[in-house]
């Protein structure tokens, strides 16, 4: 009972608090930062490049957040700045892996199939399915759908203008439903 309460006493420390925390040094507040946003950051790279690369891109994001810290002006766009910065290493990477290559010229692939009546694809056929998307529009799709952020945020992140940002979600959602609707036609 006692602890039920101290536990409410203490909530859990502003984001914003703890990254001006972190730039001044405080090695238990950049300890809670990365404990706060690895959840989100892993669910965002492996979604955008697979669980192969997954790790790779997390580690080296955090060494990023960690060496330009320092440099972040805003601390409340904490979060935002980290999906940038794994963004920008998840493209390099996609790119040394030739993987980013314009979907028109990749080999027809069998999609894992996707009954409507169940909702939701599986985890591994809703994988199969997002990476017939390009890395950019994947990135604006996971962001914007995954993550509940806006367009315009969505944009400041990948660091775009909001037109292109649009146009990305655009094609993708187009290039889901093709398809999805491709799936379920009869042969």
């Amino acid at each position: 009972m006692h602890t039920r309460s101290h536990a409410k006493e203490f909530p859990a420390p502003d984001q914003t608090l703890l990254v001006l925390l972190a730039q001044t040094g405080d090695r238990t507040a950049l300890e809670q930062l990365f404990r706060d946003s690895y959840a989100p950051l892993r669910r965002y790279i492996v979604r955008l490049v697979g669980a192969a690369l997954a790790d790779d891109i997390l580690q080296e994001t955090s060494l990023q957040i960690f060496r330009k810290l320092q440099s972040l002006r805003e601390p409340a766009v904490f979060l935002p700045w980290t999906f940038r910065i794994a963004s920008r290493i998840a493209f390099s990477h996609l790119k040394r892996a030739h993987r980013w290559q314009p979907l028109d010229d990749a080999p027809p692939q069998r999609l894992a199939t996707v009954d409507p009546s169940l909702g939701e694809p599986s985890g591994e056929a809703f994988m199969e399915l997002i990476d017939r998307v390009s890395p950019a529009s994947r990135a604006v799709l996971l962001l914007h759908y995954q993550h509940d952020l806006s367009l315009e945020a969505c944009a400041a992140i990948l660091d775009i203008p909001i037109g292109t940002a649009k146009s990305r979600l655009h094609y993708g959602v187009t290039t889901l439903r093709k398809h999805l609707t491709s799936e379920r036609k009869p042969a």
